[in-house]
Parts: C-alpha cells; structure tokens; sequence
C-alpha cells in the first residue's frame, strides 16, 4: 500500500490523518487515527475509507464553507 498525506491533525495524543492511498491497483482517501508507538505511527482501526472520486465533493463543501466560490463542477 503506498499513500501521501493530505492533512494531519494532532488530536489527544494521536494524528488524524487523511491521505491518499493506491492498494491494488486502486486509489481511494483514507481518513484515519494513527498512534504512535515507540518512534513510529502506526494506523487503527478508527477511521474509513471514500471513493477518491468523492474527494472534489468534499473540497467543494470546505471551499463554501470558508466563503470561497467552488469552481464549476465541484459540489457544495
């Protein structure tokens, strides 16, 4: 599985994070908690998955939700 992040937020201890994921063959965003152990994060199970094609939806709704006015196509 390989992935890049988008945005992380420290919450309590752990990160939320939500990146963008390729696992067999296939791309989705993945919003998820992470905790740390020892030097590393790992991932829990808290969290899901969306279809990637979902995610222009999403962007669409932060951007009016800031006053922003989402390009043509984007969802609000």
């Amino acid at each position: 599985m390989s992935g890049r992040w988008l945005f992380e937020q420290p919450y309590r201890g752990n990160l939320w994070r939500l990146e963008v994921q390729t696992f067999r063959g296939r791309t989705f965003g993945n919003w998820r908690k992470w905790y740390r152990r020892g030097e590393d994060w790992k991932p829990t199970k808290e969290g899901f998955t969306f279809p990637l094609d979902r995610l222009a939806d999403l962007t669409g709704c932060l951007m009016a939700y800031h006053g922003i006015e989402p390009p043509d196509g984007m969802t609000r």
